[in-house]
């Protein structure tokens, strides 16, 4: 795996909500699917972030979606969100827990239920391994 590069607050919402996604999409798509703050951003705006993650190689060209006679460039993540905060620990000396708890911030102001949900069913998980190795 190449080095992850180092992510703007700006650039990382925007990688936050692929991986959420889970699949490459356009800037288009990307507007169209957005809630909270961001909702408000413009076209031409998203085009630069997306095009500075595609240089820093955060971002990469999936395919192409016709609509009507215009074609838009899908984009997909370089890698997965374990492999960023893997790189962003190594970094920056942070936890695991003070990671968890930065989503969990960034969940409940967008008021993203669903990744709360699954946020809290990891969590639990990781507590469940824990305790069962503990129990050993």
């Amino acid at each position: 795996m190449n080095k992850i590069p180092a992510l703007t607050k700006t650039e990382e919402k925007v990688m936050l909500f692929l991986w959420r996604q889970g699949k490459a999409l356009s800037v288009q798509e990307m507007l169209e699917n957005w809630d909270g703050e961001e909702k408000t951003w413009k076209d031409n705006y998203m085009r630069a972030i997306v095009h500075a993650m595609e240089e820093k190689g955060a971002l990469k060209f999936s395919d192409l979606k016709q609509k009507g006679s215009r074609c838009s460039r899908r984009m997909r993540p370089m890698f997965s969100k374990a492999e960023y905060y893997n790189q962003l620990r190594r970094r920056g000396g942070l936890t695991i827990g003070e990671m968890a708890k930065a989503e969990a911030v960034a969940m409940a102001k967008d008021e993203d239920r669903e990744g709360m949900d699954a946020l809290l069913r990891d969590l639990e998980g990781i507590i469940e391994e824990y305790r069962t190795r503990d129990d050993e």
